[in-house]
């Protein structure tokens, strides 16, 4: 179980490699460049919040540290969670290894253009912008908020980061 005072990523990237090598390894779904990773894992509200690259999907994970005030979570169903930037779905989700915890898909399968690098960038930055108030969008720099449409579909988004990141992680 997750402890409070531990971080827990090296956990979960002990649980996501078992899941990997007992049920994953093989499948179509699996992007063969990337490995299991555990992305800036920190406290939030006096849980722990991290990103996670796999080879089948990029995750944002909330795992409970004080008791007191985890939300009940029922494995299989959506939960709304209000993050910094706003409200995201997050699917409840157990293991005996961490107990429950909370998982945000990102990205499944990942982008098959993606690298290791590429993937971790965009699990990263997926994580801060999640953590980041909304108000606080609104300091971006003029060529930033000019350089992204208004109706930027959500397809459109991962597209256009995955083409900028391949472009970005060149030698």
């Amino acid at each position: 179980m997750i402890n409070i005072n531990h971080c827990p990523a090296s956990d979960f990237e002990a649980e996501f490699q078992l899941i990997f090598n007992n049920h994953m390894k093989g499948l179509p779904i699996c992007h063969n460049g990337l490995q299991v990773r555990a992305i800036g894992f920190q406290n939030f509200k006096k849980h722990w919040i991290g990103a996670m690259v796999t080879p089948w999907s990029i995750l944002v994970l909330l795992a409970q540290g004080n008791k007191n005030n985890w939300p009940e979570i029922q494995v299989g169903k959506i939960l709304s969670i209000t993050l910094p930037a706003g409200a995201f779905s997050f699917l409840g989700m157990a293991s005996d290894r961490l107990g429950k915890f909370l998982a945000c898909s990102l990205m499944s399968p990942v982008d098959p253009l993606f690298n290791q690098r590429s993937a971790e960038a965009f699990a990263a930055r997926a994580l801060m912008l999640m953590l980041t108030p909304e108000s606080d969008s609104s300091h971006t720099t003029h060529s930033t908020r000019s350089a992204i449409p208004e109706n930027l579909s959500r397809r459109d988004f991962f597209t256009t980061f995955s083409k900028e990141m391949i472009a970005n992680d060149k030698p």
